[in-house]
């Protein structure tokens, strides 16, 4: 798959979410190796909390997509769906850490919260990031 013309079309800001979450959960992994005990668990938590934040992010790039051809009684039903889905899905993953003897509980929390994290940073990714990898803006 040409990566480019993938983000060339209009999914320029759900790369950055994607890039976002894997330089945050790069930097957490080195910080968590220096103060973790278990670092095997902690790396395999942050794994599957990374790998969460980027299905949601892509979940939700999906679903507003969806939306924009729906009515507008079908698009906030299936907005509510997709975001009840994807709580589920948080909770579920959310129970495996913490029921796990794998996974590490904080490990998968702090890689969930990398897409909000990359969000917030998203602007500057874009900016600085995106922008240079394809030439345009500044």
């Amino acid at each position: 798959m040409n990566w480019r013309r993938w983000i060339n079309k209009d999914n320029e800001t759900l790369f950055d979410l994607i890039f976002g979450c894997i330089v945050y959960s790069i930097v957490f992994e080195a910080i968590g190796l220096l103060v973790v005990e278990n670092k095997g668990s902690y790396s395999l938590g942050l794994l599957l909390g990374t790998a969460v934040a980027i299905g949601l992010s892509v979940s939700m790039y999906k679903s507003l997509n969806n939306c924009l051809v729906m009515t507008e009684h079908q698009a906030r039903r299936n907005m509510v769906f997709s975001t009840l889905l994807r709580a589920v899905v948080i909770l579920l993953v959310a129970w495996i850490g913490m029921r796990s003897g794998y996974f590490s509980f904080p490990g998968i929390i702090i890689g969930i919260l990398g897409l909000k994290i990359s969000a917030y940073f998203h602007a500057y990714t874009n900016v600085y990031i995106t922008k240079k990898l394809y030439k345009k803006g500044r």
